[in-house]
Parts: C-alpha cells; structure tokens; sequence
C-alpha cells in the first residue's frame, strides 16, 4: 500500500470516527425530534374533557425516602410522607413471572432489597419474601388498598416497562382507585388510551422520548409535563413554562427551596 493511500484510508476513518461521536454526541436531540415529529403528525389533539389541574407541588418520588433510603417504593415510604404532608406519590410498576403487578423500580434493585441473586420474582415469592432493610413491599393490591384507606392521596404511575399494558391492567383491576392515579405517559401515543381511563390526570414525562421543547409548546392536551432537573435549561423557554404545571425530576428532599429559587418558572418537583 502507498503511503497515498494509507493516508487517504487514515482519513476515511478518521472522518468516520468523528461522526460516529457527534452522532453519539446528540443521539438524544435526533431522537427526541425524529419522535416528536412522528408523533405530532400522527396523534391530534382530543375532544377529552381535561380535569382541573393537581395543585401539589412536591410529589413524593418512589414514596419518597425512609430511613435515608430512596426507591422503596415501601408501605413505609408512604405513611411517612402522607403523614409529612405529602398527597401525590409517585411510584414504580412491574409484573411478576406469572402477570401480577407489584410496586418495584426495577427487579435489579428488588432482588437487592431482598437479598438475591438478579431475577424477576413470582407473586408468591414476591409478597412473602423479607427486605433487608425491614421494610415493607407493596402489591397493587396493597397499593389498592392503601389509597382506600387514603382518599385524598393520588399515585402517579411510572413503569420501565410496556406502558399500555400497564394502562390495560389499570382498566381492568382498578376500579374505584382510578380517580386517586395520575397515569403518567411516554409518548403521544399513549394519550388516548390514558384519558379512556378517567383518572384523575395524565402527566406527560420526557425522559423517554425526549421530546424537546418546541414539541412540548404544540402538546395542549395533558395536565402537567415533567422534565429531567438537569435539563430545566432545554424547556426555559419564554412562556413555555408558564402553559403548563412543569415538574422535575429528582430532587433531594433538603433541596427543595433551593431547586425552586434555581429553577423559576417550575411549578413542583418529585422529592427523593
């Protein structure tokens, strides 16, 4: 090979490694736009009656913590939040081997909680196993029954995984508690499905599509938008803030008033 040539492959490949980072680089922009695009052309806007909006403005994330620990999702995290002030509690959804859903981040975490090798749980296995940290785990059921036994309180749902079928369980288990949940949703997509349920709202979170903010000022049909707390700046844009209740995500509980004097324009936050 010529020394011509080595240089022109050198080039060749180093032209290629360079777009290979820029398109890494902004993977999230291109996504984020490409969705956005698709899904505006494709989902209108609904005739759905909207409810008013909901006026807490700290929801407590994952229960919010106990015992200095985040991402119970734990009878406990509940009590000791609702008993705190809290009414607006965001947690995680995921199914059993056997098609039972319970309240788990994720079954990596779980399977720490509890002490175990990584594996998603059966029900049974599930509801009898003991946590490390002594606390308690939560069933739909039991969340069912919590949210009975505390009517005022509402559960926003969050799920890493199938989101409609999450939103078909809901239809079909629910029942009475559907006013008390707040489905939060991924994508325009899954808009109608979610107000077919009557919930008590439908929150629209980005961290999925990361749909950016042009996008968002088109979207006049969800009750509330959240938004990553790192990326508050991509959304500061003039009166979008102000079209919609905007809450990020996460912040920890001693940085409350500090979040909210850093951040104006946000209406509330999940607290870790």
């Amino acid at each position: 090979m010529t020394k011509t040539r080595f240089y022109s492959h050198a080039f060749r490949i180093f032209l290629l490694l360079i777009f290979v980072a820029i398109a890494i680089h902004f993977r999230n922009l291109v996504k984020g736009n490409l969705l956005a695009l698709f899904d505006l052309c494709l989902y209108g806007q609904t005739n759905a009656l909207i409810p008013p909006p909901v006026e807490a403005k700290l929801v407590a994330h994952a229960g919010g913590a106990v015992q200095g620990i985040t991402y119970t999702n734990s009878r406990e995290a509940l009590d000791l939040h609702y008993a705190k002030g809290y009414r607006v509690f965001e947690l995680d959804f995921h199914w059993t081997t056997d098609n039972r859903l319970v309240i788990v981040h994720d079954w990596n975490l779980a399977s720490s909680q509890f002490g175990t090798k990584p594996h998603v749980s059966s029900y049974d296995e599930f509801v009898k196993g003991r946590r490390r940290d002594g606390l308690h785990q939560l069933s739909f059921d039991d969340l069912h029954e919590w949210l009975r036994n505390h009517p005022d309180a509402l559960v926003v749902t969050d799920t890493k995984d199938s989101n409609l079928r999450l939103l078909e369980y809901l239809r079909q288990n629910s029942g009475d508690i559907l006013p008390h949940l707040i489905i939060q949703i991924y994508r325009l997509s899954e808009l109608s499905a979610a107000r077919q349920l009557g919930p008590r709202a439908v929150w629209l979170t980005v961290y999925k599509s990361r749909y950016p903010a042009w996008a968002l000022s088109r979207i006049a049909n969800v009750d509330a938008f959240v938004i990553p707390v790192a990326e508050y700046a991509k959304y500061n844009q003039p009166g979008l803030l102000a079209k919609a209740h905007f809450y990020v995500h996460s912040v920890p509980a001693d940085k409350i008033e500090e979040t909210f004097s850093r951040l104006p324009g946000i209406y509330g936050m999940y607290v870790d």
